[in-house]
């Protein structure tokens, strides 16, 4: 179930697929122990939850407050996590909101927190249904 993730003037390609599986089976060959890659994929979707939920503790005053700054702090940190992870589409929007704060055309947060929350629990669910975690 995909939600429409609208922000005023963020564009990004809404046909990205949620995960790219060439990437999430490349972090499973780099584990070379032998081990369960469904330890390795577990771990590292408890990490990047974990930290992401983290980042995000602030979101609704920093969107409230039109603290821009700090929102791309947030989206910037998310999105490198989420596309070393696979997460594409998630990647894609937080990358999108970055550049259009660049580019000084978002300016009004005061809807911005939602979406930016949907389109994590929507990654966060896919990838877990994925992998059954």
């Amino acid at each position: 179930m995909t939600k429409q993730n609208t922000i005023a003037s963020v564009v990004f390609d809404r046909q990205t697929p949620v995960m790219d599986r060439e990437q999430i089976d490349m972090l499973l060959m780099v584990d070379e122990d032998g081990d369960d890659p469904t330890d390795l994929i577990r771990e590292l979707i408890y990490l990047f939850e974990t930290e992401s939920r983290a980042k995000f503790a602030e979101l609704d005053r920093i969107c409230m407050v039109d603290a821009v700054v700090d929102l791309r702090k947030v989206v910037h940190f998310v999105a490198g996590s989420a596309g070393n992870l696979g997460l594409v589409r998630l990647a894609a929007f937080y990358r999108a909101i970055e550049q259009t704060i660049d580019s000084g055309q978002l300016t009004d947060l005061s809807n911005a927190a939602q979406p930016i929350r949907d389109e994590f629990e929507s990654a966060i669910a896919t990838f877990k249904a994925e992998f059954d975690l």
